[in-house]
């Protein structure tokens, strides 16, 4: 896994965009009966990182290896949860709150992004 400032910031906007789009298409069918909410999971994955299959520690607590599938997001079914009668677990109002936050953090990943590239043109400019 390339732990690259540029590489961890393309994996944060690929799992905010595939969050966002998870919880439009919850939202799309808040009404379909039978339809399981979605989500696009990543820190999952990272947090059963420290020892697990997914990861191998080195000799440095700096150092961590994992598999390129972490790279990705994962997108997840949620069949637990709360109901309705029709099979339905979407709930319009917790959907519209995690909408805000996966926004809020999709426009954070892109903007230290383009800090880093703006950093990346300022070394090449020489400092100009």
């Amino acid at each position: 896994m390339d732990t690259s400032p540029l590489s961890v910031l393309s994996s944060a906007l690929d799992l905010g965009s595939a969050r966002l789009s998870a919880i439009s298409s919850n939202l799309s069918n808040v009404n379909t009966p039978g339809f399981k909410r979605q989500d696009a999971t990543f820190a999952a994955l990272l947090e059963s990182a420290d020892g697990g299959s997914l990861a191998q520690k080195t000799s440095s607590p700096r150092d961590l290896t994992m598999s390129d599938d972490l790279n990705r997001p994962t997108l997840t079914t949620q069949q637990n949860g709360a109901m309705r009668l029709d099979g339905n677990n979407v709930d319009i109002d917790a959907e519209t709150s995690r909408m805000a936050a996966a926004q809020i953090y999709y426009e954070g990943a892109a903007q230290l992004l383009a800090g880093q590239f703006s950093n990346l043109k300022y070394v090449i400019s020489g400092g100009h």
